[in-house]
């Protein structure tokens, strides 16, 4: 359900309680400009005293909304919520929003084992509210911590890759890591994205278990493709960088495990790039 950002807090109140929802998206001109939800109405309105006839949801909404396509998979939504600390997450399409994503979806949905996603309550819960509302101090360190692995990761795939920018970075490592996680044997999936970012983690906790023998090279290629619009060559650089930064990013041990599973073509690509030479 979407209201305008002149919408009344009064209103919305009515909508939220009328359609037995927890949120609304607020859009204008056919855009999303926000979410409100009954926790924002209750906290930012009423709990500050503000008149609700008076007092807009484009006031009180929370801006700056991620969102996701109809297109994107449950492992995307699974990893933006654990993200961004969201259990909500509007569909857009061409600008437009056409549905939302919640973690109830997810729950009766088994996308995930269930620990994986009451892990997002729980952090929820224990920090406060989605991203950007206060925390103790430690959870922001923790978090700021766990965001800043995680940025170096993307930083240095961009930074060998070339890509244009964020997004792209993190689709070709999203291919990847899914890809590689898929073709595991399950406990040496678990082991594998023990040791990897913890921002990483919960997306591919919640994919399949394998082994998937279809996944090879070549298909992991032909995806990088399609996602990217890359031509192969291109794909082919790609998957070499990206599985050259897994292998320095987990132990030696782990990742001699990991390559025992899989077929040579995909072997080779799965090894820490050589250290150059001193001149």
């Amino acid at each position: 359900m979407a209201l305008k950002s002149n919408t009344s807090v009064l209103d919305a109140a009515r909508a939220i309680e009328h359609n037995n929802i927890g949120a609304v998206v607020v859009q204008d001109k056919g855009n999303v400009v926000g979410i409100v939800t009954d926790r924002d109405l209750a906290i930012r309105a009423l709990g500050r005293g503000l008149d609700p006839h008076k007092t807009t949801v484009g006031e009180v909404m929370t801006a700056g909304v991620v969102s996701l396509a109809p297109t994107d998979t449950q492992a995307s939504a699974i990893r933006l919520m654990q993200k961004r600390n969201i259990r909500r997450i509007p569909l857009v399409e061409g600008g437009r929003f056409v549905g939302m994503v919640t973690l109830d979806d997810l729950l009766l949905d088994e996308a995930a084992p269930i620990d994986r996603l009451a892990a997002i309550v729980e952090a929820q819960i224990g920090e406060g509210g989605p991203a950007g509302t206060d925390r103790s101090p430690a959870r922001r360190r923790s978090a700021a911590r766990a965001e800043a692995t995680y940025r170096r990761v993307i930083n240095q795939l961009r930074a060998d890759t070339d890509l244009e920018n964020d997004v792209q970075t993190e689709t070709a490592l999203g291919i990847v890591l899914d890809s590689l996680v898929r073709r595991l044997i399950p406990g040496e999936a678990e082991d594998l994205i023990a040791q990897l970012p913890s921002l990483l983690q919960p997306a591919l906790y919640a994919l399949p278990l394998g082994p998937d023998k279809l996944i090879t090279r070549e298909t992991i290629e032909q995806e990088l493709v399609q996602q990217l619009g890359v031509d192969p060559s291109r794909a082919a650089k790609l998957l070499a960088a990206a599985g050259a930064l897994i292998a320095q990013t987990v132990s030696t041990g782990q990742m001699e495990d990991v390559r025992g599973q899989l077929p040579e073509s995909l072997r080779e690509v799965f090894l820490k790039a050589p250290v150059p030479a001193a001149s």
